[in-house]
């Protein structure tokens, strides 16, 4: 049947009409029925609005108070027809003023039908309408609407459909092909011939978290079928364009998020178009594959939905519409200049934490997706939130990239709604209220140090020169680096951190140079000039840091993640130092993570990994001993044992008079003293430090003999510890 046909057919309006007017033309709405005193509801399938046409469904001589179920529209005449459960109970006419008006139907048995719909036959003078209802063990039976209405009309069972145990609640038939088509509750499809008196199982569709009853199903002109649920609201869209089904297999997918109910019935003028026809409706971005048109049950948000403009729900500064009907129309408008509420902190990297900045209109609830298989799809798997509260303004959101991500190009999908949907939404259909922004990002792949979720232990000396107390709790932090990598060339570092001691009276900063000294005596080296300074993120306990971080006047690639780390820390009162005494803030630490990428991808046997080379330095400004005065602050410096020192640092610091410090440049030993003590080390795991002026070779017995065999002795010596000469790990 053409299209240029069905317009002229939709207008008809024929003589013989029971009472009331009839629809002036085919809807586009989709109409629910719904409640036990029948009220009826109109749906715009593209937006999820509901639009209450009814409060109540009346006689034009009696007050309803009973249900109407198994509606049909009829496209012969433009009426719609319905079992009325009010006694007698009878069918029912409905007309444009939503009056019902009763048929004398004989011949249905004596039940409550709640299935039905109206096959519209042949064309022109030799077309016919008949109203079908379904009951399971009594059948399906036939009521012919071609005749005169107001006289008696017999009913007729489909021969053998008494036997059929199906347990749908609705059905609707395919405008082109005349098959009915219904849904179980567990998402079984069936195929009807009215004909034949025959019903097909098509297969079992995916329904998501969908239960009980699809009491709801509808048509459009393009052989769409839409079935709802009562339970969630939820209206599922099945192309089923070929039709009967063969050779294929339907897919359902979310269409609409449409209002829930314990009865639900629908009908819809089955040769009418669902399409968008304004920029009321914002849509995503993300392109073919990706369902983002309306042809393909894209993601879309009625986003005005009292066509007031106020309290509305969006992300960032602003959100408009567009007309998205097909995937043509997509690639006309590829972007959507008000997708601006997300913001990317940190990279993307398999196995690893990753930051965004949402930016909210007002109090609101967030879903998100991510492709991380890219095969072009948001699966429910790769839900990351799912109606996290968001605050008006930014909000700060962390969670765990898979650690089988896929490396490359790929996209995210995020959707913000008032909270006041009837279920959780998913990455597809249409919602009222709210936004959808669509982004292209990249995913890393990733090497880590040590692990995806383990920690090394830095812990520094500051009196180095001279060995002090040796507690080991100056500067104590968890540490984590991971090359981020793409096409097997590291593309970016990213170092994560959490400073869990300062027991120092000096001030110290930390810095890490992208370093590595090989077993070979060669080294790797991310060059200053090598950074993509500008791209730089850095995070201290979720917020965004500004500044310059990538140290200047060096060759190296030297980054600082404190000046001074007594700025990050707040002391207990009573507390002199930050967690290194009995009852000082145990439990706090203060996390960071930078991201550095560079500017042009680098091949991994270049480039440096592992622990790369962390260090403490001297904070400019304050007094760190007499033998640093007249002195740059900066060029004092703390590495691991055997680190060679940055270019900044003071080699005539090697040469102080009555230093306990053994270096020697030639021979390659640094910070260690005669009998091969360090000023700094990594404990390979989360570790307990020693207290406030709590020598480390009496914390840990076995440190010593570690230290001075250059690791080959007492390897587990963090194991071994005098429980209250440490400090508990807490909640690190």
């Amino acid at each position: 049947m053409k299209l240029t046909y069905i317009a002229a057919v939709c207008l008809v309006s024929l003589p013989y009409t029971v009472s009331g007017q009839p629809f002036e033309s085919c809807p586009s709405q989709a109409f629910l029925m719904q409640n036990s005193k029948a009220q009826l509801y109109g749906i715009d399938l593209v937006s999820a609005k509901p639009t209450v046409l009814a409060s109540e469904l009346t006689f034009g001589d009696e007050i309803n108070n009973e249900g109407v179920n198994a509606i049909g529209f009829n496209y012969k005449n433009q009426y719609m027809y319905g079992f009325s459960k009010q006694s007698p109970t009878s069918v029912v006419q409905i007309g444009e003023n939503f009056s019902m008006t009763r048929l004398d139907v004989e011949g249905l048995p004596e039940t409550n039908f709640y299935v039905g719909d109206i096959q519209v036959t042949g064309s022109g003078d030799g077309q016919s309408a008949t109203y079908y209802v379904y009951t399971p063990n009594l059948g399906l039976y036939a009521v012919n609407l071609d005749g005169d209405l107001t006289s008696t009309i017999t009913a007729t069972l489909v021969p053998d459909t008494n036997t059929w145990k199906l347990g749908i609640y609705d059905f609707a038939f395919h405008p082109h092909s005349n098959l009915l088509y219904a849904v179980e509750s567990n998402g079984n499809l069936f195929e009807i011939d009215v004909l034949s008196n025959t019903n097909r199982f098509i297969t079992q569709l995916d329904i998501g978290d969908d239960t009980g009853a699809f009491g709801a199903a509808y048509f459009d002109v393009a052989g769409q079928f839409y079935f709802s649920n009562n339970k969630s609201g939820k209206i599922h869209k099945v192309d089923l364009s070929q039709s009967p089904v063969k050779d294929y297999t339907p897919v359902a997918n979310v269409f609409t998020a449409g209002p829930k109910s314990s009865q639900n019935d629908g009908a819809r003028c089955a040769i009418a178009e669902v399409k968008v026809t304004d920029n009321s409706i914002d849509f995503g971005d993300a392109p073919a594959p990706y369902r983002t048109s309306l042809d393909s049950s894209g993601a879309r948000h009625l986003f005005d939905p009292n066509s007031d403009a106020n309290n509305l729900v969006y992300l960032g500064a602003t959100v408009d519409g567009e007309n998205i009907n097909s995937d043509d129309d997509l690639m006309a408008n590829p972007v959507d200049a008000s997708d601006d509420g997300v913001s990317f902190v940190t990279a993307i990297s398999a196995g690893q934490d990753t930051q965004i900045i949402v930016n909210a209109s007002t109090s609101s609830y967030l879903y998100a997706w991510f492709d991380w298989d890219q095969n072009g799809a948001f699966s429910e798997e790769e839900r990351m939130l799912t109606k996290q509260q968001l605050n008006a303004g930014n909000n700060s959101v962390v969670f765990t990239v898979p650690q089988d991500t896929k490396a490359g190009q790929t996209w995210a999908r995020f959707r913000v709604t008032d909270g006041s949907e009837a279920s959780l939404i998913t990455a597809t259909g249409g919602v009222l209220g709210g936004e959808v922004e669509d982004y292209a990002i990249t995913t890393f792949a990733s090497a880590v140090y040590p692990s995806e979720t383990g920690w090394v232990t830095l812990a520094y000396e500051d009196k180095w020169p001279f060995a002090g107390d040796y507690d080991f709790n100056d500067v104590v932090i968890n540490y984590r680096t991971t090359l981020l990598q793409q096409d097997g060339l590291v593309v970016s570092y990213k170092i994560d951190g959490q400073l869990v001691g300062v027991g120092a009276t000096y001030h110290n900063g930390f810095a890490v140079r992208l370093y590595e000294q090989l077993n070979t005596g060669l080294k790797n080296v991310i060059l200053r000039s090598e950074v993509d300074e500008q791209n730089i993120s850095y995070v201290i306990d979720g917020e965004i840091q500004t500044g310059t971080f990538l140290e200047e006047g060096t060759n190296d690639a030297i980054l600082v993640f404190m000046q001074d780390t007594w700025q990050h820390i707040s002391k207990d009162s009573g507390c002199n130092y930050f967690r290194t005494e009995v009852n000082c803030n145990e439990n706090n630490a203060v996390d960071f993570s930078m991201t550095i990428p560079l500017k042009v991808p680098k091949a991994v046997a270049l480039s440096p990994a592992a622990l790369l080379d962390p260090f403490i330095f001297a904070s400019d400004g304050f007094y760190h001993g007499d033998f640093l005065d007249g002195r740059t602050a900066r060029g004092w410096e703390v590495h691991m044992k055997n680190q060679a020192p940055s270019e900044l640092f003071d080699t005539s610091l090697l040469s102080t008079t009555g230093a306990d410090d053994a270096s020697n440049a030639q021979a390659n030993l640094y910070f260690q003293t005669s009998t091969g003590l360090p000023w700094a080390m990594e404990v390979g795991t989360q570790w307990q430090h020693p207290r406030e002026t709590v020598d480390i070779t009496n914390a840990y017995t076995k440190f010593a003999v570690f230290a001075e065999s250059s690791g080959a002795q007492n390897t587990q010596w963090f194991n071994d510890y005098v429980s209250e000469k440490v400090i508990k790990r807490g909640e690190q």
